[in-house]
């Protein structure tokens, strides 16, 4: 809850992070391609560090391979990544068109 007594809204959908980019995004993303406070080889990692912001990166190889950032809560980092899932996928999606032409 806020402090004025409203739904934080981070609380209003599921927790798991591939549900909520669904939600902001509007991009599917396979449950295996995302992992929040673990690291997972060949996936998209969220891990909130000690200073309690999130750190965003693709993680593969044994080693963080793309940064994308950090952000100061967990909505913010999913947006982060959502907004890079969007980009990768609206870049596939032209590829595609331009070799059905």
């Amino acid at each position: 809850m806020t402090t004025d007594g409203g739904v934080h809204p981070e609380n209003l959908f599921a927790q798991d992070p591939v549900s909520q980019l669904g939600r902001f995004s509007k991009v599917g993303a396979p449950e295996e391609l995302v992992s929040e406070g673990a690291l997972r080889e060949n996936a998209w990692c969220m891990i909130q560090a000690d200073d309690g912001w999130w750190d965003v990166f693709y993680y593969e190889h044994g080693s963080r391979t793309t940064n994308l950032g950090r952000a100061k809560s967990r909505l913010a980092a999913l947006r982060l990544l959502g907004g890079r899932l969007l980009y990768t996928d609206i870049l596939n999606r032209a590829s595609r068109r331009e070799a059905d032409e």
